[in-house]
Protein backbone atom coordinates (compact mmCIF):
# COMPACT_ATOMS: atom_id res chain seq x y z
CA UNK A 1 0.00 0.00 0.00
CA UNK A 2 0.96 3.27 -1.04
CA UNK A 3 1.89 5.75 2.03
CA UNK A 4 -0.20 9.36 1.49
CA UNK A 5 1.42 12.61 1.28
CA UNK A 6 0.42 13.52 4.99
CA UNK A 7 2.11 10.28 6.36
CA UNK A 8 5.54 11.13 4.03
CA UNK A 9 5.38 14.80 5.54
CA UNK A 10 4.60 12.96 9.21
CA UNK A 11 8.26 11.26 8.41
CA UNK A 12 10.46 14.03 6.83
CA UNK A 13 8.99 16.19 9.54
CA UNK A 14 10.51 13.83 12.28
CA UNK A 15 13.57 13.23 10.23
CA UNK A 16 14.39 16.88 9.77
CA UNK A 17 13.12 19.00 12.62
CA UNK A 18 16.26 17.37 15.24
CA UNK A 19 18.32 18.24 12.64
CA UNK A 20 17.23 21.83 12.11
CA UNK A 21 17.32 22.46 15.81
CA UNK A 22 20.68 20.85 16.26
CA UNK A 23 21.97 23.39 13.31
CA UNK A 24 20.58 26.15 14.53
CA UNK A 25 22.37 25.64 17.75
CA UNK A 26 25.98 24.85 16.08
CA UNK A 27 25.38 28.17 14.15
CA UNK A 28 24.43 30.16 17.16
CA UNK A 29 27.87 28.59 19.28
CA UNK A 30 30.07 29.37 16.18
CA UNK A 31 28.67 32.48 15.28
CA UNK A 32 27.98 34.33 18.76
CA UNK A 33 30.80 32.51 21.05
CA UNK A 34 30.08 34.86 24.07
CA UNK A 35 26.75 34.60 25.95
CA UNK A 36 24.60 37.96 25.93
CA UNK A 37 23.66 39.30 29.44
CA UNK A 38 20.23 39.55 30.67
CA UNK A 39 17.97 42.91 31.84
CA UNK A 40 15.02 43.54 32.62
CA UNK A 41 14.02 43.88 28.88
CA UNK A 42 15.29 40.50 28.42
CA UNK A 43 18.77 40.60 26.13
CA UNK A 44 20.59 43.47 27.64
CA UNK A 45 23.61 44.30 24.64
CA UNK A 46 25.55 46.61 28.09
CA UNK A 47 26.56 44.72 31.19
CA UNK A 48 25.60 47.97 33.11
CA UNK A 49 21.83 47.52 32.17
CA UNK A 50 22.02 43.62 33.00
CA UNK A 51 20.87 41.58 36.06
CA UNK A 52 22.90 40.92 38.70
CA UNK A 53 22.46 38.76 41.54
CA UNK A 54 22.64 39.96 45.16
CA UNK A 55 23.63 37.90 48.51
CA UNK A 56 22.10 35.06 49.95
CA UNK A 57 22.28 33.40 52.96
CA UNK A 58 20.37 30.45 53.62
CA UNK A 59 20.54 26.79 54.91
CA UNK A 60 21.36 23.91 53.14
CA UNK A 61 20.88 20.00 53.11
CA UNK A 62 23.03 19.14 55.55
CA UNK A 63 22.49 21.58 57.98
CA UNK A 64 24.60 24.08 57.44
CA UNK A 65 24.58 28.04 56.68
CA UNK A 66 25.31 28.44 52.92
CA UNK A 67 26.14 31.71 51.94
CA UNK A 68 26.74 33.50 48.63
CA UNK A 69 30.29 32.89 49.16
CA UNK A 70 29.83 29.19 48.11
CA UNK A 71 28.90 30.71 44.53
CA UNK A 72 31.78 33.59 45.04
CA UNK A 73 34.29 33.57 41.54
CA UNK A 74 32.16 30.69 40.73
CA UNK A 75 30.20 30.04 37.40
CA UNK A 76 26.82 28.37 38.74
CA UNK A 77 23.55 27.07 38.08
CA UNK A 78 20.20 28.38 39.88
CA UNK A 79 16.97 26.82 39.74
CA UNK A 80 13.76 26.59 42.18
CA UNK A 81 12.16 23.57 43.17
CA UNK A 82 10.31 21.61 46.55
CA UNK A 83 11.07 18.08 47.27
CA UNK A 84 7.19 17.27 47.16
CA UNK A 85 6.56 18.41 43.92
CA UNK A 86 4.48 15.37 41.56
CA UNK A 87 5.48 17.67 38.08
CA UNK A 88 8.23 19.47 36.63
CA UNK A 89 10.81 19.38 39.39
CA UNK A 90 11.67 15.50 38.84
CA UNK A 91 12.77 16.44 35.18
CA UNK A 92 14.34 19.77 36.63
CA UNK A 93 16.30 17.95 39.28
CA UNK A 94 17.53 15.10 36.94
CA UNK A 95 18.57 18.14 34.38
CA UNK A 96 20.71 19.30 36.89
CA UNK A 97 21.86 15.90 37.80
CA UNK A 98 22.91 15.83 34.14
CA UNK A 99 24.96 19.11 34.91
CA UNK A 100 26.38 17.41 38.02
CA UNK A 101 27.36 14.50 35.82
CA UNK A 102 29.45 16.26 33.28
CA UNK A 103 30.99 18.66 35.76
CA UNK A 104 32.11 16.04 38.31
CA UNK A 105 34.63 17.64 40.63
CA UNK A 106 35.09 20.61 38.34
CA UNK A 107 35.68 23.52 41.28
CA UNK A 108 34.62 26.65 38.92
CA UNK A 109 31.16 25.21 39.04
CA UNK A 110 28.43 25.52 41.66
CA UNK A 111 25.09 24.63 41.80
CA UNK A 112 22.21 26.04 43.95
CA UNK A 113 18.04 24.62 44.27
CA UNK A 114 16.01 26.87 46.13
CA UNK A 115 13.10 25.22 47.75
CA UNK A 116 9.54 27.03 47.72
CA UNK A 117 8.14 25.21 50.10
CA UNK A 118 10.34 25.23 53.64
CA UNK A 119 7.53 24.68 56.08
CA UNK A 120 8.24 21.17 54.63
CA UNK A 121 11.75 20.92 53.28
CA UNK A 122 13.57 20.88 56.48
CA UNK A 123 17.43 20.16 56.19
CA UNK A 124 16.54 16.52 57.02
CA UNK A 125 14.20 16.12 54.39
CA UNK A 126 16.63 18.02 51.61
CA UNK A 127 19.48 15.45 52.83
CA UNK A 128 17.22 12.27 52.22
CA UNK A 129 16.30 14.00 48.83
CA UNK A 130 19.84 14.79 47.76
CA UNK A 131 21.33 11.80 48.83
CA UNK A 132 18.63 9.78 47.19
CA UNK A 133 19.69 11.34 44.11
CA UNK A 134 23.32 11.06 44.86
CA UNK A 135 23.65 15.07 44.78
CA UNK A 136 27.15 16.08 46.08
CA UNK A 137 26.90 19.25 48.36
CA UNK A 138 30.37 19.79 47.44
CA UNK A 139 29.34 20.91 43.99
CA UNK A 140 25.13 21.62 44.72
CA UNK A 141 23.48 22.53 47.87
CA UNK A 142 19.50 22.55 48.12
CA UNK A 143 18.45 25.49 50.26
CA UNK A 144 16.07 26.68 53.04
CA UNK A 145 15.04 29.16 54.98
CA UNK A 146 12.22 31.78 55.87
CA UNK A 147 9.65 31.37 52.90
CA UNK A 148 9.74 35.69 52.44
CA UNK A 149 13.05 35.72 52.05
CA UNK A 150 13.15 32.79 49.53
CA UNK A 151 10.48 34.11 47.60
CA UNK A 152 12.29 37.39 47.32
CA UNK A 153 15.38 35.72 46.32
CA UNK A 154 13.24 34.43 43.47
CA UNK A 155 11.33 37.18 42.36
CA UNK A 156 13.50 39.74 42.84
CA UNK A 157 17.02 38.48 41.79
CA UNK A 158 16.92 35.78 39.85
CA UNK A 159 13.90 36.90 38.32
CA UNK A 160 11.55 33.87 38.52
CA UNK A 161 8.16 33.01 39.80
CA UNK A 162 7.53 31.79 42.89
CA UNK A 163 4.29 31.62 44.99
CA UNK A 164 1.74 30.07 46.60
CA UNK A 165 -0.67 28.34 44.45
CA UNK A 166 -4.90 27.29 45.61
CA UNK A 167 -3.55 26.58 49.26
CA UNK A 168 -3.33 22.75 48.78
CA UNK A 169 -0.59 21.17 50.62
CA UNK A 170 1.77 20.84 47.54
CA UNK A 171 0.32 22.93 44.99
CA UNK A 172 3.29 25.57 44.74
CA UNK A 173 3.66 27.57 41.88
CA UNK A 174 7.85 27.81 40.22
CA UNK A 175 9.28 28.91 37.29
CA UNK A 176 10.67 25.71 35.39
CA UNK A 177 13.81 27.07 34.16
CA UNK A 178 17.40 26.85 35.12
CA UNK A 179 19.32 30.15 35.45
CA UNK A 180 22.97 30.32 34.22
CA UNK A 181 24.92 32.69 36.10
CA UNK A 182 28.58 34.09 35.81
CA UNK A 183 31.51 34.69 37.68
CA UNK A 184 30.63 38.52 38.45
CA UNK A 185 26.99 37.35 39.25
CA UNK A 186 25.64 38.19 36.22
CA UNK A 187 22.36 36.50 34.64
CA UNK A 188 23.76 35.18 31.20
CA UNK A 189 21.14 32.76 30.04
CA UNK A 190 17.43 31.37 31.06
CA UNK A 191 16.84 27.62 30.11
CA UNK A 192 13.95 24.97 30.69
CA UNK A 193 14.50 22.87 32.65
CA UNK A 194 12.11 20.03 31.54
CA UNK A 195 13.32 19.96 28.06
CA UNK A 196 16.72 17.92 27.53
CA UNK A 197 17.80 20.12 24.42
CA UNK A 198 18.05 23.06 26.54
CA UNK A 199 19.94 21.56 29.13
CA UNK A 200 21.92 20.53 26.73
CA UNK A 201 22.55 23.88 25.61
CA UNK A 202 23.29 24.92 29.01
CA UNK A 203 25.69 23.06 29.47
CA UNK A 204 27.26 24.29 26.07
CA UNK A 205 27.08 28.07 27.44
CA UNK A 206 28.50 27.00 30.59
CA UNK A 207 31.83 25.77 28.61
CA UNK A 208 31.89 29.10 26.94
CA UNK A 209 31.70 30.63 30.89
CA UNK A 210 34.23 28.07 32.05
CA UNK A 211 36.60 28.86 29.38
CA UNK A 212 36.60 32.48 28.90
CA UNK A 213 36.92 35.91 30.95
CA UNK A 214 33.18 37.27 29.12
Amino acid sequence: MRRSKKGQWFILAVLVLPLLSFGIMRIKDTFFPTLSYYGDNFLESAKAKAIRIGPFHFMNQDGKETDSSFTSGKVWVACYFFTRCPSICPRMIAGMGDVQTKYKDDDRLRMVSFTVDPMHDTPPVLHQYATERDIDSRQWRLLTGEKKDLYRFAREDLKLDASDGDGGPTDFIHSDQLVLIDRDNYVRGYYDGTEPAEVRQLMRDIDKLLNTNH
